[in-house]
Order: structure tokens, then C-alpha cells, then sequence
């Protein structure tokens, strides 16, 4: 039964990592693709506001899936 509820955890957070994962390109593009006319402070903050703390959230993320899988197996 704990491992049927581990695995459905694991999946949830593997959706949750698909959701961080594409807000983080979405982000990266358009933080790339941004005019240079909208002043770069714009920029620095949608990468300090926004995307710097998606990444490390992801990257948590992604060392806890890790963990979660290595004690399941």
C-alpha cells in the first residue's frame, strides 16, 4: 500500500517538474526574445522576479524525485 501512494506522489511530482520545466522555457524565451526598447531592467527582473527562482525550484524538485525513486527502488 506505501509503495502504491509513493508511486502516485512520484507521478504527481513528475507532472508538477513537466509544469516547472515548460514555465522555465516559456520564460527563457521570452526574457530572450524581449525588445531591447523595453529596458533590460524589465529583463533582470522577470530572470531575478521570475525565472532564477523557478529554476531552483525545479531543481529541488527534480533532487527530490531522485531521492523519492532511489528509497521506492
Amino acid at each position: 500500500m506505501a509503495i502504491v501512494l509513493i508511486e502516485e506522489v512520484l507521478m504527481g511530482l513528475d507532472e508538477v517538474k513537466g509544469a516547472l520545466d515548460q514555465a522555465v522555457t516559456t520564460l527563457e524565451d521570452i526574457i530572450e526574445d524581449m525588445s531591447p526598447d523595453l529596458g533590460e531592467d524589465l529583463q533582470g527582473l522577470l530572470e531575478t522576479s521570475f525565472l532564477d527562482p523557478l529554476q531552483s525550484r525545479r531543481d529541488a524538485l527534480d533532487i527530490l524525485l531522485n531521492r523519492l525513486s532511489e528509497s521506492v527502488n
